[in-house]
């Protein structure tokens, strides 16, 4: 079950509409708009327009926020962020499952909303803050923690992005007392296969409940 908040970005916020919905009309041709604007500019990639279409080719000198550090890279227009992070900075922590933008293990927080790092483009990320759970705290009453504690978790695949949308929505929503439906609501955008659902459930309770607490 995936992350409400997840979403490209820049995207509009549609009330009511979960990540999943946003993402059956968006993907990879959604999130190459963004290459229209100052982003494929500073990067300086080759343009040729061919039919009208603008065809960016060639590598670009980016720089991205993650984790609070500044990483210069330089890449192809076409990179996901998902293959930026992981290949050429050597951020593992979002996981490539099924690579369409359909599992959520690949999730990172993006500004403050959990997005799926396989179908948007690194380019795109340029001046944008971005967060995986490497940055997470993991003392008692974390996010991690909670999902340790409750067993939220078995072959693995799933967790890390399980643990980043959690932490995504806790944050959105501070001081809240979440309900079950809350929860299943907040992490509409990842799938576990295994079907631990009840403990990772458990989990984002337990950990909303430390942060009121302020434990975490």
């Amino acid at each position: 079950m995936p992350p409400e908040d997840i979403k490209a970005p820049d995207a509009v916020e549609r009330p009511g509409h979960s990540r999943r919905d946003f993402l059956r009309g968006s993907g990879l041709a959604a999130a190459g708009v963004a290459l229209a604007g100052s982003a494929a500019d500073e990067a300086r990639a080759d343009v040729e327009t061919v039919d009208g279409v603008e065809i960016y080719s060639g590598s670009c000198p980016i720089e991205l926020q993650v984790n609070g550090e500044a990483m210069s890279v330089t890449v192809e227009p076409r990179s996901t962020l998902l293959d930026t992070l992981r290949n050429r900075l050597d951020v593992t922590g979002p996981k490539r499952v099924c690579d369409r933008a359909s599992c959520g293990a690949c999730t990172v927080i993006l500004d403050g909303d959990a997005v799926y790092s396989c179908t948007t483009l690194a380019i795109s990320c340029t001046g944008h803050e971005v967060r995986t759970l490497e940055s997470f705290e993991t003392a008692e009453g974390s996010v991690p923690h909670a999902f340790h504690q409750n067993d939220a978790l078995m072959c693995g695949y799933c967790t890390p992005g399980f643990v980043t949308a959690c932490q995504a929505w806790l944050e959105k929503n501070p001081g809240e007392e979440p309900t079950i439906d809350d929860i299943k609501q907040g992490l509409d955008g990842n799938i576990c296969r295994c079907g631990t659902y009840i403990g990772v459930f458990q989990a984002a309770l337990d950990a909303a409940k430390a942060m009121q607490n302020g434990r975490a």
